[in-house]
């Protein structure tokens, strides 16, 4: 099958699900099922339902289904990366620089962590916990208040299971005595050190397995410096918000996007990826049901977080900290940090996705109303009474009707900020 687009990776689950689930019943279970029933009836009216648009000038209609907003679908990943985006963004505090770290995990170790989903957790704490520690050594403040919002990412570039963390950090923070310490220099040895001492100690403190021991003693023998951390060199990003559109994508989009399926021929599934080592272009081909595997190890359980807020990030103190920081440093300057931008509404996101405004009629050009709101489950949920009107009719509809029916359109759109 050539000419690939979102519905091919669609097709290699309709074609090839239920035999990858008789081959490996170990996801035959609603946290896979679920996720990929999800992804299969997105875009789906009957299924999912939809909104439904009328013209009053010429009466044509328009549906809009509904899409699954699910981390394992193409078709949603653009619009959810944009939104997360901006969020992340919006949570960043003015005028605090950050800087960027990926924290890894040794290719033997990773085994542990794919058949215990549960250590996915004391992992993502145990990355917290070494940047504290490592700020604090650097300043030899023990006390010293941070914030990190952490990425749990557990696809490599070519889809094998790879978890590692990435990591935004406050270069720096709050003292004791409410005074901001920057932090320009972490020395990278120490960072490996570190790292490796609170991976291994979270792994000896959770893995349900003590054959975990033996591989604990074969990582402080075969790395003797440490496990391998990267930090990003300088202010990332200099007044953008570029690395926030990068951390996005690691909670929204499936481990592979649909530029890198090549070919699919019913069989087997034809991909490329850039080696991380080799910085190259490498192509692999997978039978179909292999191809399967690599994307559903990706699923995590329901209900799990991938980001979380951690320090002077956390939800609980977030607003106070903020007007805190506010006090202490100058944010009348342009930010060391990013730039918060407005969240696009619907209409524009449509846009920028597709090209055409998708409230104007495609028949006359003329502004769309909302009509009805559809859901599988609980039938027509609302229906809105338009004026039917001809065209010469127009100028009998009066600028506080029409206000209204705008009104109720922008409304809508804000409950259902998804469509």
């Amino acid at each position: 099958m050539e000419g690939i687009d979102k519905k091919t990776f669609k097709q290699i689950f309709y074609n090839h699900w239920d035999a990858f689930k008789k081959s490996h019943p170990r996801f035959h279970s609603p946290d896979y099922n679920d996720v990929v029933q999800k992804m299969l009836d997105c875009g789906d009216p009957k299924k999912m339902g939809f909104v439904q648009y009328r013209c009053c000038y010429c009466g044509e209609i328009r549906r809009i289904a509904f899409t699954c907003k699910s981390c394992f679908c193409l078709s949603c990943a653009k619009v959810y990366t944009d939104r997360w985006a901006d969020f992340i963004a919006r949570r960043l505090l003015p005028g605090v620089t950050y800087r960027h770290v990926v924290l890894t995990v040794p290719e033997f170790l990773r085994i542990w962590f794919f058949r215990n989903p549960e250590l996915l957790s004391p992992f993502m704490r145990a990355g917290n916990t070494c940047i504290k520690d490592i700020l604090q050594t650097c300043t030899g403040i023990k006390k010293l208040d941070i914030g990190n919002i952490i990425v749990l990412q557990t696809a490599g570039r070519s889809g094998h299971y790879n978890p590692h963390l990435h990591i935004l950090m406050t270069a720096g923070g709050l003292d004791p005595l409410e005074q901001w310490k920057n932090i320009s220099y972490i020395p990278y040895d120490m960072m490996h050190k570190k790292w490796q001492h609170h991976l291994l100690k979270m792994l000896r403190e959770n893995a349900p397995d003590p054959a975990v021991e033996k591989d604990i003693d074969r990582a402080w023998k075969d790395y003797p410096k440490g496990f391998v951390a990267f930090l990003q060199a300088g202010e990332v990003p200099p007044s953008g918000q570029g690395l926030a559109q990068y951390l996005a994508k690691y909670v929204v989009s499936p481990p592979i996007s649909v530029r890198r399926i090549k070919k699919y021929d019913g069989k087997s599934v034809r991909y490329w990826y850039r080696d991380h080592k080799t910085g190259q272009i490498e192509h692999q081909t997978l039978p179909a049901i292999q191809f399967i595997a690599r994307m559903v190890q990706h699923i995590l359980p329901k209900g799990f977080q991938r980001i979380r807020y951690y320090g002077l990030h956390g939800n609980v103190r977030y607003q106070e900290i903020r007007e805190r920081i506010a006090q202490t440093i100058a944010t009348d300057v342009e930010p060391r940090g990013y730039r918060v931008l407005p969240a696009k509404p619907f209409q524009q996101r449509f846009f920028e996705s597709f090209g055409k405004d998708p409230l104007l009629c495609p028949k006359c050009g003329s502004d769309m109303s909302l009509e009805l709101i559809y859901h599988p489950k609980y039938g027509t949920i609302k229906e809105f009474l338009l004026f039917e009107e001809l065209p010469d009719e127009r100028e009998a509809i009066g600028a506080t009707a029409r206000r209204s029916i705008h009104r109720t359109e922008r409304l809508v759109q804000v409950s259902l900020p998804f469509l």
